[in-house]
């Protein structure tokens, strides 16, 4: 059986512990696709898991391959699956423990999601964790919606640049928060008002507002409930404990669960088609740096996402790239 490399860890520890590894290749069973792997994107979850800081909460089963999205094309079925897809360019996302950061990984076939052909696998594989998760807050849980006024935190970050799109492609009115030198990015991504937490309290500009996504805990969750109106939504995406005092200010508090969602994930590439959502990426590391891309996530402080290019065509859309590369 021929094998593949992947990326994964035997220890929890720094990024040090990642290593490049032969393993078996995947085979789809029945109902599953094979997927060659051309991009795969970090996100904090990732390096969060691969230190250690979460095995009370996501114990890890080692050796573990790091990686929870990506993009590629699908490259075999299993029985029962249209064998016409064969070729399709999709992304994914993939359940917890099924590490993406490999040249091959197999998934069950309705969570292999089609793509633009003008988009890259670079741009793709930065859309699900991050999509999903601005979906998740904003969507299911915040339900927003026309004239929603609606403040995001850490505005810049890999799920804030979603969040502010998808908020504005919704029709809320959207204020947010990230450091003075991202102001004028976050505005270009549509926000209505930015406020640069290093020079300014937020609950010094805001009041009000109906729905609060906390992706940061800590002091900037209970800072966050004072600014909703009666009846608003604090809806939080991080793995930190929080106190719940939603009572206390008459508003619900909701954790945003992220989950592998095929439906929500085509919604966000008909955003992406239709010219209203763009994936950010600000670094596109080759395979080979796949520990410089977990300390780069480490350091925070990123515009939208850092992604590793698994194949060599992973920068290029349809038009300029072969169907298999």
């Amino acid at each position: 059986m021929p094998d593949i490399l992947a990326i994964q860890f035997s220890d929890y520890g720094s990024a040090d512990v990642l290593q490049a590894k032969r393993i078996p290749a995947p085979v789809p069973a029945a109902g599953e696709v094979l997927i060659d792997v051309y991009a795969g994107s970090i996100n904090p979850i990732d390096w969060k898991i691969r230190s250690g800081m979460l095995k009370g909460v996501f114990p890890a089963k080692l050796p573990m391959i790091t990686g929870r999205d990506g993009a590629g094309v699908i490259s075999a079925v299993g029985e029962g699956v249209d064998p016409a897809r064969v070729g399709e360019r999709i992304c994914f996302l993939a359940a917890r423990g099924v590490g993406a950061w490999a040249e091959q990984i197999v998934l069950p076939a309705p969570l292999a999601v089609k793509i633009p052909d003008s988009l890259s696998f670079t741009d793709a594989a930065a859309l699900p964790l991050a999509g999903l998760s601005a979906w998740a807050a904003l969507v299911t849980a915040a339900g927003i919606g026309p004239g929603t006024r609606v403040l995001i935190h850490a505005a810049a970050g890999g799920v804030g640049t979603l969040a502010v799109q998808i908020a504005r492609a919704r029709g809320a009115e959207v204020f947010a928060t990230c450091s003075a030198r991202n102001a004028d990015y976050v505005r270009a991504l549509g926000a209505n008002v930015v406020i640069p937490y290093d020079t300014e309290k937020f609950e010094n500009r805001v009041s009000g507002l109906d729905v609060v996504f906390d992706t940061m805990g800590g002091d900037v969750h209970r800072r966050s409930y004072a600014v909703l109106r009666k009846g608003g939504t604090l809806v939080c995406l991080s793995a930190e404990p929080y106190e719940d005092r939603g009572t206390e200010y008459g508003v619900s508090v909701k954790m945003a669960q992220v989950l592998p969602d095929p439906q929500a994930l085509a919604a966000l590439l008909a955003l992406v088609e239709a010219g209203r959502l763009k994936p950010v990426v600000e670094h596109v590391l080759p395979f080979s740096d796949f520990a410089a891309a977990h300390r780069l996530s480490e350091q925070g402080h990123a515009r939208g996402k850092t992604v590793i290019a698994i194949r060599p065509a992973a920068t290029q859309p349809r038009a300029t790239a072969a169907a298999h590369g």
